[in-house]
């Protein structure tokens, strides 16, 4: 029985190739059972739904290396001492994987090949490690796990495994009990208003943080975040387990990053033919394209079966779908509107400016989402509150004892 995964959009590191455009293939085991026998593979091109065996596909659409494509790790197999449980998503520069670690469910996710998928993926760690340590972590965002087991975030923030011939790099998250947004869409291509608020709330949250830490992410999509809903609450928590080319501010190029972006989520300015750029406004186009789809039910600039040429295309020349909300939800579809705007001074400045714009027509997410559990954050403070008591009374013993032995 054949085992199939969806995937979506991933991408070759290969940036010297005329054809600068990607799609997914992804490896289907024919046989899942458990038993220790020998797999049959083949690979299985998303866009033309083409299919080869032996890892041996080829496609005539010359803007489909698929042969290029990397291959996918599927349930019960190893990187090191990780057993994957299966594919979650899959990105241009990596995979994120449900695996299991020390007999614990985690997040594994995997670079693919290639200097540039291992650099970012390196920097989106040691990102993260830095945020811990800080104690700045928020709910919104991954919470980072040591790569192997017996030692810590500080030393071993990312690891490397070899797999097949090819030496990959990896990190672990705390599990997170969730869906990628763009199968929820799939599911559900327009969600209740208020999910959709609170959703983005949540999101302009994550990106905040990262503008705090002046860290571009430029590649948000429905693919970079992970949805559950609270059963209690029916409200949407998120996470933002990829951080797209996670660079500082100062050091953001572009031109080096582009591949790593979802074509029909690149912002425009990004897309300049001389003088290419990206500011905090950039983050803002990136929530405002979710926003927007979330409000009409599809991608703002359409891109199944479109190379990345055309769809650079369509955002350079703003032939994005029609915006169809503003009978019945105008303030919101006019906020879309201008996030989503050709130039980057018309939209909202920051994450924060956007979150503040959503809160006052939506209010505060309902059971605002934390890492720590409200019951455990009581028991801190009464234990907290404890020994401070403790520690007067015994301060107070002390220096009573003090002015016996003087007198």
């Amino acid at each position: 029985m054949a085992c199939h995964i969806r995937c979506d959009l991933t991408g070759s590191p290969d940036t010297s190739s005329v054809h600068n455009d990607f799609i997914i293939v992804f490896r289907v085991c024919l046989d899942a059972s458990s038993a220790p026998k020998e797999s049959t593979l083949k690979q299985v091109c998303l866009l033309c739904e083409r299919t080869a065996l032996d890892n041996n596909l080829y496609c005539q659409e010359i803007y489909c290396p698929a042969e290029k494509s990397p291959n996918i790790l599927d349930y019960g197999e190893w990187i090191g001492d990780i057993e994957i449980i299966k594919p979650i998503t899959i990105l241009r520069a990596s995979v994120l994987y449900a695996a299991r670690h020390q007999q614990r469910q985690i997040l594994l996710k995997v670079a693919h090949p290639g200097e540039q998928n291992t650099a970012r993926l390196k920097r989106e760690a040691e990102l993260l490690r830095d945020i811990q340590h800080q104690k700045e972590q928020e709910a919104y965002l991954p919470t980072l796990l040591p790569a192997y087991a017996n030692t810590t975030i500080q030393t071993d923030p990312y690891g490397k495994a070899m797999l097949h011939g090819h030496l990959l790099y990896f990190c672990l998250f705390e599990y997170f009990e969730g869906e990628p947004l763009r199968d929820i869409l799939t599911k559900n291509p327009q969600l209740w208003i208020y999910h959709i608020g609170w959703l983005m709330i949540s999101l302009a949250y994550a990106v905040a943080l990262l503008e705090s830490k002046e860290i571009l992410h430029c590649g948000l999509s429905p693919e970079t975040v992970l949805v559950h809903f609270d059963e209690k609450l029916n409200v949407p928590r998120i996470l933002l387990f990829d951080l797209g080319i996670a660079r500082p501010y100062q050091d953001c190029n572009p031109a080096d990053d582009i591949h790593l972006i979802a074509p029909a989520y690149t912002a425009p300015e990004m897309l300049h033919p001389t003088h290419p750029f990206a500011t905090y406004a950039t983050d803002v186009y990136g929530l405002g394209l979710i926003l927007y789809e979330l409000l009409v039910g599809e991608p703002a600039f359409p891109f199944k079966l479109r190379s990345d040429a055309d769809v650079y295309q369509l955002i350079l020349h703003n032939q994005r779908v029609k915006m169809n909300r503003i009978e019945d939800v105008r303030p919101i579809a006019e906020i879309a509107n201008q996030c989503v705007s050709q130039q980057a001074s018309v939209r909202p400045q920051s994450a924060a400016d956007l979150a503040e714009q959503l809160l006052k027509n939506f209010g505060e997410v309902p059971g605002k989402q934390s890492k720590t559990t409200p019951k455990l954050k009581t028991a801190l403070i009464v234990v907290a509150a404890l020994l401070t008591i403790a520690f007067l009374i015994t301060l107070a013993v002390t220096i009573d004892e003090l002015f016996s032995l003087l007198s």
